[in-house]
């Protein structure tokens, strides 16, 4: 495949993992933050290559954090594309802080067209 971004990332506080009254006193970053960063990335390399009509969207995530990170952390997410057919792209990634695995990911996101998703949007306001 060949496809794969990686950005510096550094979580500020809308990023913090608010379960949790007492837990969100230590700043720990969310599990479904680092998601969102992660098929963010995801979307912007499709975003690259894609036609105008065209977009992503997530069908699939499946995620495991194995170490915890603070907000102002420095983390490296990297994402590439590990498999496409017809029109799923499949992606797996990692996230490290200080150089040590923190996080890794697999996700998967459908091209479809935007008029079609612009139809499913109105069909469900009429």
């Amino acid at each position: 495949m060949g496809m794969s971004k990686t950005v510096e990332f550094v979580p500020d506080d809308s990023y913090i993992w608010d379960e949790d009254d007492e837990m969100r006193n230590y700043h720990f970053v969310s599990t479904s933050g680092l998601v969102k960063q992660f098929v963010s990335l995801g979307s912007k390399l499709l975003d690259d290559v894609l036609p105008q009509d065209l977009i992503s969207v997530v069908v699939d995530v499946k995620i495991k954090q194995n170490l915890p990170a603070l907000v102002g952390d420095r983390l490296v997410i990297g994402v590439r594309v590990t498999k496409i057919e017809e029109n799923y792209v499949y992606f797996s990634g990692i996230a490290t802080k200080e150089n040590v695995k923190m996080a890794e990911i697999e996700f998967t996101r459908v091209v479809i067209s935007r008029n079609y998703l612009r139809r499913k949007a109105v069909e469900k306001a009429t």
